[in-house]
């Protein structure tokens, strides 16, 4: 990804980026929107579980994720967003790769993200992961309509990936 797209930079995210993630996010349906406060705090609180790729013309891309405090080997990824002039490049995936090659306190062995079943992208991007991670991908409902209440909301599909290894995924090319 970064040899095909030189000029794009995949890093943390820090505070003065939460204006453009917020209105990366405003501009991406059928993500939900949070309050530009949240994305100040996910800069702020979770930049080193989270990843954002810019270009010298735009932000391309952002991925908000954190380690559950009672699962120290799994990292949660909440939000995925790819500007549309970058989507279909690889971009939401490298995303992906960048932040599970990091280094924590334990070791991360398992990727969890909530998908909606209408959300055949995410779906199509979390079965490659596990592919190319060479793992399996489980699915289970973690929130069910009724979980939302009156407003109208698909069910949200618990995918787990994993176990996995980010030390051999490092040494490939």
């Amino acid at each position: 990804m970064q040899n095909d797209f030189p000029h794009i930079v995949f890093r943390k995210p820090v505070i003065s980026d939460a204006q453009a993630i917020w209105k990366l996010v405003q501009t991406s349906p059928p993500l939900a929107m949070n309050s530009l406060y949240c994305y100040l705090i996910l800069c702020a609180h979770f930049a080193d579980t989270s990843v954002v790729v810019e270009s010298p013309e735009r932000l391309c891309g952002y991925i908000s994720a954190y380690v559950p405090p009672d699962r120290q080997n799994t990292l949660f990824v909440w939000q995925v967003v790819v500007n549309p002039v970058c989507q279909g490049k690889g971009v939401a995936k490298t995303m992906l790769k960048t932040i599970l090659q990091r280094q924590y306190s334990v070791p991360v062995s398992y990727l969890e993200t909530t998908v909606n079943p209408s959300n055949l992208a995410s779906d199509a991007l979390f079965h490659s992961l596990a592919k190319t991670l060479n793992t399996s991908c489980e699915k289970r409902v973690l929130f069910s309509e009724k979980d939302f209440g009156e407003s109208a909301h698909e069910d949200e599909i618990l995918y787990r990936i994993g176990p996995f290894d980010t030390q051999i995924q490092k040494e490939e090319p």
